[in-house]
């Protein structure tokens, strides 16, 4: 009686068993290239866990530090602050921490009036490439720094950054007005009320919105006739 013929799935095991025979063979014939291979592939993996522990653990570091350092600048230590900040920047250079020391760093200096470092730091913040999350607080420390410094053309880029970005951010009436006012330090006196019109549009039952007004009112005598409330 003659042999039926294979099915696909005897096919598919006969190579599959022919190609772990091969392979065995293959590793008679070469154990210590076999075992160099299988040890380096060890190696590897021990490097590439060692590393990952050790930057989790940089991470927790840095993040303790950042905590530490904002502790200070919330109770009025704003020199112990700084240090921590520094101390993270030059230790932690390369961990998510170091962007949001390089903000906070900013804030101090702000408060301080040291604006060029204060707008240092910020600048350096940005050059992280840092979380989302904290480029609207970059974006409009930058600018406040820029501008209270009398630099208000690089206020202006500043605070145009934040509006194009983050127009439903909180900070946003404030960094509007802010760009205004910048727009009136530098003869811009047509972006101004251009801009005091978008507060009094956007935000028409504010506090910021009846400052809005007024500033318009002293750049344009004549009412502003589609303000709401008007």
């Amino acid at each position: 009686m003659s042999q039926p013929f294979s099915t696909r799935d005897d096919l598919k095991t006969d190579a599959f068993q022919e190609q772990i025979k091969l392979a065995l063979e293959w590793v008679a014939a070469n154990r210590q290239k076999f075992f160099t291979a299988v040890g380096t592939v060890a190696a590897v993996i021990a490097v590439i866990a060692f590393v990952a522990t050790n930057m989790m653990s940089l991470r927790r570091q840095a993040w303790d530090k950042y905590n530490m350092a904002q502790t200070w600048a919330a109770t009025n230590n704003p020199q112990n602050a700084l240090g921590v900040y520094d101390e993270i920047i030059n230790s932690f250079g390369r961990t998510p921490a170091a962007a949001y020391a390089l903000l906070g760093k900013g804030d101090v200096l702000y408060q301080q009036k040291r604006y060029p470092e204060s707008i240092e730091s910020y600048k350096k913040a940005l050059a992280k490439s840092p979380a989302k999350i904290i480029l609207p607080y970059i974006y409009s420390g930058l600018g406040a720094a820029q501008e209270d410094s009398g630099n208000f053309l690089d206020a202006i880029e500043s605070y145009k950054q934040f509006t194009a970005n983050y127009p439903d951010h909180m900070l946003a009436p404030k960094v509007y007005e802010s760009l205004a006012r910048s727009y009136e330090f530098s003869r811009n006196l047509d972006a101004a009320k251009e801009t005091y019109e978008k507060i009094i549009t956007m935000f028409p039952d504010s506090f910021w919105a009846q400052k809005a007004r007024d500033r318009y009112q002293a750049l344009a005598p004549a009412p502003f006739q589609n303000a709401p409330g008007k």
